[in-house]
Formats: C-alpha cells, structure tokens, sequence
C-alpha cells in the first residue's frame, strides 16, 4: 500500500463507513493507527448499542457492528 495523503483522509469525513471502498478503508485504518502523529484524527460516529460494542471480542467485530448501524466517518486535522 502506498502512504495516503492526509487529503485522503479527509475526503472519508461524512462518509457512511460500510459503503467504503477497499482503498478508502485502507487509508481509514492508516489513519486510525498511526494519525496521531501527523494531526489526524478519525472516528466512526455510530448510533450502534454501546453494549453490543462493549461485548465485541476485536476490533473487526466492531467495526462490523458499526456497519450495521450506518455509522459516519470523522475526521479532523489539527491546524500546523
């Protein structure tokens, strides 16, 4: 995978995350791992049960939780 662009990352704010597409949820992970150290933040803003996100066994099982909830990506870049 090539280095996304930070303007990757903010072309995902708003987007409903199941309907991503593979190199959409390559950057999203990018930048959910390691985008603290370049200024990104990105969230899913999910409507999902916090108790069936409470009992997810991984990160994956999350994820697909929020899927199911039609949750929105976020993200924000901190001003330099």
């Amino acid at each position: 995978m090539n280095t996304p662009t930070i303007a990757e990352a903010q072309a995902l704010d708003g987007k409903i995350f199941a309907t991503l597409n593979e190199r959409e949820g390559e950057v999203l992970n990018y930048y959910r791992d390691r985008g603290r150290k370049f200024g990104v933040t990105v969230s899913i803003l999910s409507k999902a049960d916090p108790d069936e996100l409470a009992r997810a066994a991984s990160k994956e099982q999350a994820d697909q939780i929020m899927k199911r909830a039609n949750s929105r990506v976020s993200v924000t870049v901190a001003a330099n």
